[in-house]
């Protein structure tokens, strides 16, 4: 279908409501980032309308994709658009599709004294929340004072929301094609469309299963127009990285084996998908780091640059930047084709923990040299430097808002939580206890440690008091939220890894069945489900409620991470 004939009159806007903070006294590009949380359809730009009688003059509103830097439309604005709810707004042609996972920054040509003011306010998360819907993300304020693409993004939570908005319309998506195209290359554009893997998708035409992947549109008889089904096959799928120099696909349905990906010359330590779920990142001990295509177990791209092990690697939010940590004492900032965009090589220790900030606007990195550090991934600076008073920092995390930052050590000074802003110390948490892990729950409303006296503590970010305190039997290596935020995993050295329910600290589950130390420990994104891996070199499928080892999955030749 083409993108030209879909109708503006179905599309719902992003903002609504009313939004404050007027201000007319910058000249450049003036708007916000945001992230598309599903895929849709892009068809008007708009302006916020200050006057009852509408706006004074016009000027230019665009549309840019982020990661790329490119105008994706652009038009004018002004007193002869239609109106809608408090905004004016001026379709664009070719419609525009905005897709799953990715940033876009919308702008607006200011300059001093124009007539029409905008609104240039801070609003707080339950505002936003309130005032948006729910196919896209507000990312924050950005600008650029000399125009064109808005380089710099504003450090106020809330900044400029509701300047300007857009009419969009969810589920629509278009998919070039042509007819040697292969079943394959059709769903790489249909991920792209929708979101979904191509191992995940099942397609049909006239009832016809499309299953063989190296087919083509002519070779299937497919003509222009022709209607295709696309069902999305049920099931997940983990990822595990072993000391075997391999990481694997499985099903967590089965425990069948999907994908080996081989080609690491030395130990596989981390893992990660990306957040569209068609690619994998693999760190290793061979100085390397590797994205391979889900589907195919193809390797897509080597990360090569670092001079000592790759320690950890992390995708950013949108899925387009990898950030890697090495003992080289050097964290990198690479694209997804392999292009090393940014060294970050201001410590003086080994890295040994990276990741990107929620809106995936800064890196922090954790350092042997007692310090964390905080970047901007885009121009490689470092922003903000965090010394630890002993001990090498083994964590670093930014809270979900942004706001806060915290700290651990395998020295003596605890859990330390700074303001993320200005990085001065908001709290001291477990004084004196060396700790193995720490995080922020996904809300953000709680920090749970896994200290070295067997115990696991949380506590509330808003008032920092101890809220649970979970004994163990053993050292307790590593502990993690589930997705909901509602349990907790706890990995311990008498083999086990424990299931605790977080508002209560009852223990729900403790797993029991590796014969080698538990390594790791992760929920399913629906809390339903816990993998565990072991030096055992199995992993295992539990299901939460029952606390009963669904699969095994069996196959790596040495310890899992």
């Amino acid at each position: 279908v083409s993108t030209q004939i879909v109708g503006d009159i179905e599309a719902e806007p992003f903002f609504h409501g009313l939004w404050g903070g007027y201000r007319q006294d910058w000249d450049g590009e003036f708007g916000f980032r945001f992230l598309a949380d599903a895929t849709f359809l892009i068809t008007s730009l708009g302006r916020y309308v200050t006057f009852e009688n509408g706006l004074q003059e016009e000027t230019v509103v665009t549309l840019w994709e982020a990661d790329s830097q490119t105008k994706l439309a652009s038009v004018v604005v002004g007193p002869d658009s239609s109106l809608l709810d408090g905004y004016a707004y001026t379709e664009v042609f070719p419609r525009v599709v905005a897709r799953l996972g990715q940033e876009y920054r919308l702008t607006q040509t200011c300059y001093r004294g124009m007539k029409d003011p905008w609104p240039d306010g801070h609003y707080g998360a339950e505002d936003l929340h309130s005032q948006m819907q729910g196919f896209a993300r507000y990312l924050g304020g950005a600008y650029d004072c000399h125009g064109g693409f808005l380089s710099f993004c504003d450090a106020e939570v809330g900044r400029r929301a509701g300047m300007l908005n857009f009419k969009a319309i969810r589920g629509i998506a278009t998919v070039p094609i042509h007819p040697q195209m292969t079943m394959y290359e059709l769903k790489q554009q249909l991920e792209l469309a929708t979101g979904v893997p191509p191992i995940q998708q099942e397609l049909s035409c006239k009832l016809k299963p499309l299953s063989d992947n190296s087919s083509t549109i002519s070779g299937e008889g497919i003509a222009n127009g022709e209607l295709l089904i696309l069902a999305v096959r049920a099931g997940s799928l983990v990822a595990t990285a072993s000391r075997d120099g391999t990481a694997r696909l499985w099903s967590v349905e089965s425990g069948e084996c999907l994908r080996i990906l081989s080609g690491h010359a030395d130990a596989v330590v981390d893992v990660d998908f990306a957040p569209s779920g068609s690619t994998v990142l693999t760190a290793s001990k061979d100085r390397t780091a590797r994205l391979w295509t889900v589907e195919t177990g193809d390797c897509a791209a080597k990360l090569e640059g670092h001079t000592a092990p790759v320690v950890r690697a992390a995708f950013a939010p949108s899925g387009a930047q990898v950030v890697t940590a090495s003992q080289d004492h050097t964290a990198r900032v690479w694209m997804i084709d392999g292009t090393c965009t940014q060294v970050l090589d201001k410590h003086l220790g080994a890295v040994v923990n990276a990741c990107f900030s929620p809106d995936g606007s800064r890196i922090i990195t954790a350092s042997t040299d007692c310090s964390t550090r905080i970047w901007d991934p885009t121009f490689g600076d470092c922003l903000l430097t965090l010394k630890g008073p002993g001990g090498g920092i083994v964590v670093a995390k930014i809270s979900p808002d942004s706001s806060q930052i915290l700290s651990a050590a395998i020295g003596t000074q605890g859990v330390v939580v700074h303001d993320a802003a200005t990085g001065a110390v908001l709290q001291k948490l477990a004084e004196g206890q060396p700790v193995h892990d720490a995080a922020f729950s996904p809300d953000g409303c709680y920090i749970m440690a896994a200290c070295c006296d067997w115990k696991v503590r949380i506590w509330s970010t808003a008032t920092f008091k101890c809220l649970q305190e979970l004994p163990h039997e053993g050292q307790v290596l590593s502990s993690t939220f589930s997705a909901d935020g509602s349990f907790a995993v706890t990995v311990c050295a008498d083999l086990t890894a424990l299931v605790w329910r977080v508002a209560t600290g009852e223990l729900v589950h403790s797993f029991v069945g590796h014969s080698g130390p538990v390594t790791t420990a992760s929920f399913s994104p629906d809390s339903t489900r816990l993998v565990t891996g072991s030096e055992d070199c199995c992993g295992r499928v539990w299901d939460v409620v029952s606390g009963k080892c669904a699969v095994m999955l069996l196959g790596h030749e040495a310890r899992l991470e």
